[in-house]
């Protein structure tokens, strides 16, 4: 980059400056000199003190110092020596310009002096300061080193990076401000060194890391040292001609430069604009939101608004607090499994934020576009509300925006799957800086809510096979025959004959090409990935999406929208009805046989790759993607097809996961162990967490037991079990353990005959003090489905089997 691009990059707001020691040249302190470089500082110590002034360590000098005329002096000659009195015109010059953020490794306040003589207040912090309460102000300036104006005795050695205590700890690396410092130089388009020989390791490995190169410039003295030229131009490019000559580079710019306007429309974050029809809902209407996720918004605005008249969708009371709580207190995280609703659950929360006067703004991708937009929703005062949907991916822009938004009416609606959530929940709450989030799992239909459904359904005449149902019988088929999930509600009208005849033309009149594209897309939504063109592109051989026809771009409309270039699957439901009941098991086995390995030979260009594989090899995952008819031979051809591959040869999650598939099956325990036994040795290896393998192995020793017949070895492989699930429990509050531990009951149903006394009292503890801990456990995770079941399994063990 050259300099006249940087310094207009720097005139337009779009640009980071670091500041140097080499940048206070011809500036005043109280001393009427100008401010001494470190080295130049530790050698005036040296003088001081008597010593040679050929050792130029400024934390050995400070040490010596503070040894022989103690600390309160080396604080008062510091602030003699890094107060100005004046600043030259040049440093007013750079302090003219609106910077996205300054950054400084010097003490002294010239930065501070020449921003008021501009009229402009800066904000003075150092690494003990919160960014969360400073980020959001690009009139910030942070000093790496510490700040003079806050320099005391008793900070020499913490704040104020002088003496080799200070420099012994590693602040900047473990501070929320190298965070931000990553952030602001990833969002700037010019990064502006000046008078700074970048001698601090920490800042080298931000910049390399971070690959800045083509936005870095250097400027320094007009004669730069063998250092500076050697070291500088490896992060940069370098300008040796002073910060003088660069001052009057920057004046003329000025002369011609004019402002750019702040951006009016969006790219990255798309505003949420209502529309509200005046029109009815027809069969239609309905039809292709049931069967294809069709959303009509407009429509969702008519249902919410409509006093009387026919609805659109069924009513949920779980969303009604959502719009209050994001406008007026926190964030949200609106959870929920494949299918149950949480797309139109979206839909109507931002429609009734936007009827409350919120702006509401979809996130679609995150790049520099969306951190500048965000930057310019940091300056409103109106309600704000960013949608994030699979917020897991996107982290680092939360935590972007959280760390900036304080003092502004900015919430986020994030989403994701129920599982997914629950294994990132601490991360989030990193990234978000709160606690207090409100989260809505909205799986599991209430009383209102299933009849709710029950009379859209009766509405629209979607029932099927199911219409001649009482109400009552409707009810229990919803509550218990579909576990009160929409998600089986869905596939129930799906599998009556005429839907799913109906599902089998459409997709019978694709050409093969478009279904093995649209297979694709099914297998990345079931593996829990929104995609784009592009990683279709790269997972299918041949980049088939690129090639489409026209007649073939209008068919696949049906499924997904690609408007914003990441391809949202309508109905995830409809893609698991028709991988797992429609399909062909060879042409899916196949595709994900081929996706599996092109996202193996491209694992150097990016995690997701990486991702994608651990989770196709997960058999919950791909239970959701195989046809039910040769799901055993299906599963198993896919596992011992990528069994030598490098990613799985060795890797304890690809052992436990084939493992737990064979499990599934009910196949030869003696065929499954050895997979166990490769899960534990490699995870050894690598120091993997074994908690997840402890799980399932705990499951399979329950198995074996069940399946034992000698009494005495069937009683050692339980003993083993409980073992492990009691460890899990007590180092763990999770839903896991006691799924394993219900199925105790099998075990007991088998060998209830054999067991002596002994073993029934010391099976009857165990299933006490199991459901002795439920009743600790927190609420979220008490009322889990499976702590539930293992609940009342355990309590009918006791009452119906060991107390007769």
């Amino acid at each position: 980059m050259d300099l006249n691009t940087a310094l207009t990059h720097a005139l337009n707001g779009n640009a980071v400056l670091f500041a140097g020691s080499g940048f206070s040249y011809l500036s005043e302190n109280l001393k009427n000199e100008s401010p001494l470089s470190g080295t130049g500082f530790a050698k005036h110590l040296n003088a001081l003190c008597g010593l040679s002034s050929s050792n130029d360590n400024l934390a050995i000098a400070s040490q010596f110092y503070i040894k022989k005329f103690g600390a309160p002096s080396l604080a008062e000659l510091c602030r003699d020596s890094f107060t100005i009195k004046r600043a030259a015109s040049h440093h007013i010059d750079f302090l003219s310009i609106p910077w996205q953020r300054i950054y400084t490794t010097n003490y002294d306040d010239l930065i501070e002096k020449s921003s008021a003589e501009n009229s402009r207040a800066l904000t003075s912090v150092t690494l003990e300061d919160a960014p969360e309460n400073h980020a959001p102000n690009p009139r910030t300036c942070v000093h790496l080193n510490g700040f003079i104006n806050t320099l005391a005795p008793n900070n020499l050695r913490s704040t104020f990076k002088l003496t080799s205590e200070s420099y012994l700890t590693d602040n900047f690396t473990n501070s929320k401000w190298c965070t931000v410092f990553r952030q602001d130089i990833i969002m700037a388009q010019a990064v502006i060194f000046i008078g700074y020989s970048l001698y601090d390791l920490d800042i080298q490995r931000v910049l390399h890391s971070e690959d800045v190169r083509s936005k870095c410039i250097f400027i320094t003295a007009p004669s730069p040292d063998e250092v500076d030229e050697a070291l500088l131009p490896i992060f940069g490019e370098l300008f040796p001609i002073g910060v003088q000559a660069a001052a009057s580079a920057l004046n003329s710019l000025k002369n011609t430069h004019s402002p750019l306007p702040p951006p009016t429309t969006f790219l990255s974050l798309k505003e949420f604009n209502p529309s509200v029809t005046v029109r009815e809902p027809s069969n239609s209407d309905v039809e292709k939101l049931f069967l294809y996720g069709d959303v009509e918004s407009s429509l969702i605005g008519y249902h919410l608004s409509a006093v009387e008249g026919r609805s659109y969708i069924a009513a949920r009371q779980s969303l009604v607090d959502i719009p209050e709580f994001v406008m007026t207190r926190h964030d949200v995280v609106l959870t929920s499994d494949l299918g149950n609703g949480k797309s139109v659950a979206v839909e109507q929360v931002i429609h009734e934020l936007a009827s409350r006067g919120a702006k509401v703004y979809r996130f679609s991708t995150d790049n520099k576009a969306a951190r500048k937009e965000v930057g310019t929703l940091l300056r409103n005062d109106v309600p704000t509300i960013i949608v994030i949907d699979n917020y897991v991916p996107y982290l680092d822009f939360i935590d972007f925006v959280s760390m900036r938004r304080t003092g502004r009416p900015i919430r986020f609606l994030l989403t994701a799957r129920s599982h997914v959530h629950e294994a990132f929940r601490d991360r989030l709450e990193v990234a978000l800086g709160t606690t207090e989030i409100l989260e809505v799992d909205i799986n599991r239909l209430s009383r209102i809510e299933i009849n709710s459904v029950i009379s859209l359904i009766d509405s629209y005449g979607l029932w099927g096979e199911y219409s001649a149902y009482s109400d009552s019988d409707k009810y229990h088929l919803v509550s218990k025959g579909c576990d009160a999930q929409l998600h089986q509600v869905l596939l129930k009208i799906y599998n009556s004959p005429q839907i799913s005849e109906r599902i089998s033309e459409i997709f019978g009149s694709l050409s093969d090409d478009v279904r093995r594209v649209i297979i694709g897309v099914f297998i990345l939504s079931a593996a829990g990935f929104s995609s784009d063109r592009t990683m279709i592109n790269e997972l299918l051989v041949g980049a088939p999406l690129i090639k489409l026809s026209n007649a073939d771009r209008a068919a696949v409309k049906l499924f997904w929208d690609d408007t914003t270039g990441r391809i949202r699957l309508k109905s995830s439901v409809l893609a698991e009805y028709y991988l797992t009941n429609l399909s062909e098991a060879s042409e899916v086995v196949e595709i994900l046989i081929e996706m599996f390995l092109q996202a193996h030979n491209k694992t150097e260009l990016g995690p997701e790759f990486e991702s994608f594989m651990r989770s196709l090899m997960s058999f919950s995952s791909l239970q959701k993607m195989l046809p039910r008819t040769g799901l055993r031979n299906s599963t198993i051809f896919f596992y011992e097809s990528i069994q030598n591959l490098k990613f799985t040869r060795k890797n304890p999650h690809y052992w436990l996961q084939y493992a737990i598939a064979r499990l599934s099956f009910e196949d030869n325990v003696d065929e499954i162990s050895p997979y166990f036994q490769s899960a534990y040795k490699f995870a050894q290896s690598i120091n993997y967490d074994t908690y997840q393998i402890d799980n399932h192995y705990a499951r399979f020793l329950l198995v074996k037991a069940s399946r034992e017949k000698d009494v005495a070895s069937s009683i050692e492989l339980y003993r083993e079990s409980k073992g492990i699930l009691l460890k899990q429990m007590l180092h763990e509050k999770k839903h896991y353990p006691y799924r394993v531990a219900a199925s105790i009951s099998d075990f007991i149903s088998v060998h209830l005959a054999e067991l002596s006394d002994g073993h029934k009292a010391d099976i009857s503890r165990f299933c006490e003090d199991v459901v002795a801990r439920i009743k600790t456990l927190p609420a979220e995770v008490k009322s889990h489905k499976h702590v539930r079941s293992c609940q009342v399994s355990l309590e009918r063990v006791v009452q119906n089997f060991l107390h007769t």
